[in-house]
């Protein structure tokens, strides 16, 4: 490792990981992503609104409800996209990384 690169590692500005973790990574998003998934909205809804029920959020929550799926769906499509992503990320990593080519010189 070199000192740039291990000077950014110590100040949490870089984390480098390998394909297989970084498509296992994106794999994990995108089915976390799918408990906000626009197309059971009414039982997430329904969820977020027994699990805040008495509090002044809930309140809140039930007074604002298609403010709250828009906001759930946002939070799907950000969850899937960046999923998809990560998964791309590795395949293009594990491709440019690929040392088992050959070159000429």
């Amino acid at each position: 490792m070199d000192v740039a690169s291990d000077h950014a590692m110590k100040n949490g500005t870089v984390c480098e990981i390998d394909p297989d973790r970084a498509e296992r990574r994106g794999i994990a998003w995108v089915i976390g992503s799918f408990v906000f998934c626009p197309c059971h909205l009414p039982i997430t809804l329904a969820i977020v609104g027994a699990v805040l029920s008495g509090t002044a959020l809930g309140a809140l929550y039930r007074g604002h409800l298609v403010l709250a799926g828009i906001i759930i769906s946002v939070v799907w499509l950000a969850g899937t996209l960046h999923g998809f992503n990560l998964m791309r990320r590795a395949r293009i990593d594990a491709y440019t990384h690929n040392h088992s080519h050959i070159t000429l010189k």
